[in-house]
């Protein structure tokens, strides 16, 4: 819930001992000599923030089902639960927090050569002018967008670059795998995409849930949503044509590998994915701004997507980008 809160040692050690239902007349049994009526309002406050979980309420039956569905540890679901919803500044805020923040500590070299090494070998110089080195080398995050619309076919490519499915190999223990464009985990295949139209051509606005295979899009739910209100209240993707939100399905990855180390493996499949996307965008023209400032419980509302089998890991903008203006890679 990421709910945070501040407690003695005493009341650690209480909580510590409430891994199983306990009826309530026990909770007070454990402070013999406190008063009852000051004892009572401190357990409903620990209710109130989820430190205790009562049974038979919406956040017991919540709790059951993480424990049921959520295979990889409390490490990694610390991470993932616990940064879900992040508030985010934006604008002017964000430079004077980052001026503030350079007064405090300088930035740490953002590359690092090999002077120091034991011996340096000389790399065959890369033709930029050959592909697909001249299409990376066009990539750019520009975050302004013209208030123009793209074309569905160019939303197709930028679909089927990152997730479509171009054929299928078969395991004799792992079954009917997909084989996509970019790399995954066992083949695992974790990521659904899905997007929101707010300017396509021959798309109505709303959500729509891209099928890999049969390279389609179905509509899950009709109408315009705010875009800085899901993207961690940031003004630039506002004019974005329209959004890729990529959608990790955990159980995929868990069947297979049941270690919190394979949760770093479904981030690391989110940027393969993005990178197509991005250089298919760059094709046609447009540019794709990922980002992981997002409202997440918002998106997934609009989704449809339940929030412990799956996660909401990165967004993609895709747009028609103001031209002449400066940019930068990332």
């Amino acid at each position: 819930t990421g709910d945070r809160f501040t407690c003695s040692q005493e009341c650690l050690a209480f909580l510590a001992q409430l891994d199983d239902w306990q009826p309530a007349e026990k909770l007070f049994d454990c402070f013999p000599d406190a008063e009852r009526t000051g004892l009572a309002e401190q357990l409903a406050h620990l209710v109130e923030c989820n430190a205790l979980v009562a049974e038979g309420t919406p956040q017991a039956t919540l709790d059951e089902h993480y424990r049921q569905e959520w295979q990889w540890g409390t490490v990694a679901g610390f991470y993932h639960f616990g940064v879900r919803d992040t508030p985010f500044v934006d604008g002017p805020a964000t430079r004077e927090f980052l001026q503030k923040r350079r007064q405090w500590r300088p930035s740490p070299p953002l590359h690092q050569s090999n002077k120091d090494a034991l011996k340096i070998v000389p790399l065959p110089k890369t033709d930029l002018r050959q592909e697909p080195f001249a299409l990376m080398r066009r990539r750019r995050s520009q975050r302004r967008f013209l208030p123009q619309s793209m074309s569905l076919e160019t939303l197709s490519d930028c679909l089927f670059a990152g997730n479509g499915i171009l054929e299928f190999f078969d395991d004799e223990d792992f079954g009917h795998l997909p084989i996509t464009m970019t790399p995954s985990g066992g083949a695992r295949n974790p990521f659904e995409l899905y997007v929101y139209a707010r300017n396509v051509d021959g798309l109505a606005p709303g959500f729509y849930h891209y099928a890999a295979l049969e390279h389609d899009l179905g509509l899950v739910r009709a109408g315009e949503v705010r875009v800085q209100d899901m993207l961690g209240g940031q003004d630039w993707p506002a004019q974005a044509a329209a959004i890729v939100f990529l959608v990790a399905h955990f159980p995929r990855s868990m069947w297979k590998y049941p270690l919190g180390a394979a949760y770093r493996v479904v981030l690391m499949e989110a940027g393969f994915i993005g990178q197509n996307i991005a250089l298919a965008a760059t094709h046609h023209g447009l540019s794709a701004i990922p980002s992981g400032a997002f409202k997440e419980s918002l998106i997934e509302s609009c989704l449809g997507t339940p929030a412990i089998e799956t996660g909401v890991l990165l967004s993609l903008s895709l747009g028609v980008p103001e031209p002449e203006q400066d940019s930068h890679a990332a």
